[in-house]
């Protein structure tokens, strides 16, 4: 420490320093799973620190600073943090903590240690779960919630909407200009929203306001009735709203993706940025962002009953799914500010609808009631999901060591309770715990149970971190383009697990491929676009659109099959949101939804 400390020498005025060896590079911060371009990481004399500007920015917190007793200080909310300069003394009210080495003031700014951010204290005074990775210079933070998900789900006469609680809390349901008012007390969550577009709803944003957890419900059309109810096991607040009109449940949703989670796969890497050492006085800003962004080609969407089926042959590629508005100038995201603001809808005063409907809070009548066993239906559709990977087979394997075959398992058991719930579907699992399935198993398991569709669910990966976003794919002779031929090789890579007896059944799966694979092409395709319109919403993610590629996994399934590649595990940032509860329900109600309105349009198409 007196080593550390004997470097620096303060001018009794203007602490101006001498012979101080700086170097700064730009931090890699994830903020509730969304990038944020704010903060440095700066390295002095070895060690590394993070100024309290740009922290107190980050979390939207107040500086005050008193240079007489050499501290500033961070006003959170009702916390206080006090940070002495020149000094490895922290203040958390009352309590003290020392630090290793001290806090410096360079220049009037004052450079904290970043041991002071993964202190418990400081995770308790600002209401965020910190994690530090040394090794990529990555900051995680998460906001401390009591909420867990928000979801919902359309049928054509009502939309149910499903907020997930952490601990009981009272609540308050109220109408306001075209939407409804859903009000926690002492709830906290991460600010955030999902775009419904479903006929009924707009959108569902919400945030944390003076203590409280508040959701915002855009209406799209004036309902009949709004019931509440709550529910114990598990514990969560149910809305069920009454459509005044019915909804197309054969019309993807009119989703648009925008400007700020399209195609971020061209960012550029961060440069490590030297501050010249012949002039220490200067304060360090380097806040460098290079970005080429890759602006997704969308059309409108037709009447549902006017929508012809592609068609498609080996030789075809398909690229975008083409059901998605194009967005409007105004529509667009701010992302001048940091955290960009989450976006609300807009509605003209000749659309404000009517507030005729009714509220009833039934959640003291509800909140015993046990949902009834199902009753599966003479004519369920059989689904095949497949959890990727698994066993001696991790997958791919993120920055921070999150497994693939985790990510793809618990996905698929959080799909599994919805289908299971619903007496239209039977839903068969190939893998249900961290087994070893061999590719050609895992089809022949689908064609056993003659099952009407096959589901395989993974994560993708790229050697460069930057690359995101959702896509999915179905079967073809030949992959659609490049990334496509290095995602088929990343999945068909386990074939070097399998034993002899596997690579014989593969080459019989192989002659029965070119026989039945033109018969579900087109259907694998439909199926594609459906869960592409819900998943653009609901995970708030890059859209990479609808390819094809020889997955050995779909080789052989003799019914409409597809591969969700649901996000990049090797980027940090959707490493960061593959871990969440929340991002793996959402994944999970996508494919869920899609499947219905796929069967919904062929429904259609029968009559």
């Amino acid at each position: 420490m007196f080593a550390f400390a004997s470097i620096f020498c303060f001018a009794k005025d203007n602490f101006q320093s001498t012979n101080i060896s700086v170097d700064v590079q730009k931090l890699n911060v994830i903020f509730d799973g969304n990038d944020y371009d704010g903060m440095n990481l700066y390295t002095i004399d070895d060690s590394k620190f993070v100024s309290v500007s740009e922290l107190a920015t980050l979390l939207d917190a107040r500086l005050e600073w008193y240079s007489v007793s050499k501290k500033v200080s961070l006003k959170l909310k009702n916390k206080t943090i006090d940070i002495y300069y020149d000094s490895r003394k922290v203040g958390f009210g009352k309590d003290k903590e020392k630090l290793s080495i001290p806090s410096i003031l360079i220049n009037n700014e004052v450079y904290v240690p970043v041991e002071l951010l993964l202190l418990k204290k400081f995770s308790n005074a600002s209401e965020i779960i910190l994690e530090f990775n040394d090794k990529h210079n990555v900051l995680t933070l998460s906001s401390k919630a009591n909420i867990s998900a928000v979801r919902y789900y359309t049928k054509e006469n009502d939309t149910e909407v499903v907020i997930e609680l952490d601990e009981k809390m009272t609540h308050s349901i109220r109408k306001a200009k075209n939407s409804i008012i859903v009000s926690f007390q002492r709830g906290k969550i991460a600010k955030n929203s999902v775009v419904a577009n479903n006929g009924v709803l707009k959108d569902i944003s919400y945030e944390t306001k003076n203590r409280e957890a508040v959701f915002t419900i855009n209406l799209e059309q004036t309902p009949k009735s709004v019931r509440a109810k709550k529910f114990k096991k598990p514990l969560k607040l149910v809305l069920d709203i009454e459509h005044s009109r019915p909804v197309d449940m054969a019309q993807p949703c009119n989703i648009y993706i925008p400007e700020t989670v399209v195609a971020s796969e061209n960012k550029a890497d961060t440069e490590l940025k030297i501050l010249n050492e012949t002039k220490p006085e200067e304060k360090i800003k380097e806040n460098v962002k290079e970005e080429k962004e890759t602006k997704q080609i969308v059309e409108p969407v037709a009447d549902a009953k006017d929508i012809s089926v592609p068609v498609f042959d080996t030789k075809v590629i398909a690229t975008d799914s083409q059901i998605y508005d194009k967005p409007k100038a105004e529509d667009e995201y701010d992302d001048s500010k940091a955290l960009s603001k989450v976006q609300t809808v807009k509605v003209a005063d000749e659309q404000i609808l009517d507030d005729s409907y009714a509220i009833i809070d039934d959640t003291e009548t509800f909140k015993d009631i046990m949902p009834k066993a199902k009753e599966i239906s003479k004519s369920a559709k059989v689904i095949v999901l497949d959890a990727g990977h698994g066993g001696q087979d991790p997958g791919a394997i993120g920055p921070h060591g999150i497994k693939e075959k985790d990510v793809n398992l618990a996905i698929v058991l959080y799909l599994e309770k919805l289908f299971k719930k619903d007496k239209n579907y039977k839903v068969i699992l190939t893998r249900d715990d961290d087994t070893f399935i061999p590719l050609v198993e895992r089809a022949n398991i689908a064609n056993k149970n003659k099952a009407d569709l096959f589901i395989s669910v993974h994560c993708n990966a790229n050697l460069k971190r930057t690359v995101s976003g959702f896509e999915i794919y179905f079967l073809s002779e030949n992959a659609s383009d490049t990334e496509a031929i290095s995602t088929e090789a990343l999945e068909n890579s386990v074939l070097a697990l399998e034993d002899k007896t596997d690579e014989q059944k593969t080459v019989l799966q192989n002659m029965l491929w070119s026989m039945v694979v033109n018969e579900y092409i087109n259907e694998s395709s439909e199926l594609s676009s459906f869960i592409v319109a819900e998943a653009s919403g609901r995970l708030k993610s890059s859209s990479r659109g609808i390819k094809q590629a020889n997955f050995y996994v779909l080789r052989g399934t003799q019914m409409p099959s597809v591969l969700v590649e649901t996000a990049y595990i090797s980027n940090y940032t959707e490493e960061a949101k593959l871990k969440t509860g929340s991002f793996q329900k959402s994944v999970a109600d996508s494919i869920y939804e899609g499947v219905k309105k796929y069967y919904a349009r062929k429904q259609l198409i029968k009559e």
